[in-house]
């Protein structure tokens, strides 16, 4: 278990291990609380940051899969993915 050095104002530095299994960098949030001695740090995702980087997934895959193809049918192509995905978290959030 990696140890920590606590800085000038209480910071630490999180080892680059944690970070990257986590996709924590520089300005993500994180939620910090104690459960007995213990320090819980809990990495916090506003939605339209999820949804960003879920669209520059979906472009990077239709672009990918598109080459050669005009840019009016990968913008339809592009729109089409958004609507599947917001399909997708709306039948998450009313799944009962």
């Amino acid at each position: 278990m990696p140890i920590v050095k606590v800085m000038q104002h209480g910071q630490i530095t999180m080892p680059k291990k944690i970070r990257e299994t986590l996709s924590l960098e520089k300005g993500d949030l994180a939620e910090i609380s104690l459960e007995g001695e213990k320090i819980v740090i809990v990495p916090k995702r506003l939605v339209k940051d999820k949804v960003w980087r879920e669209l520059l997934e979906v472009m990077d895959r239709v672009h990918e899969k598109n080459k050669g193809v005009s840019e009016e049918q990968v913008t339809r192509d592009v729109m089409k993915a958004i609507a599947e995905l917001r399909e997708e978290e709306y039948a998450l959030q009313n799944k009962t």
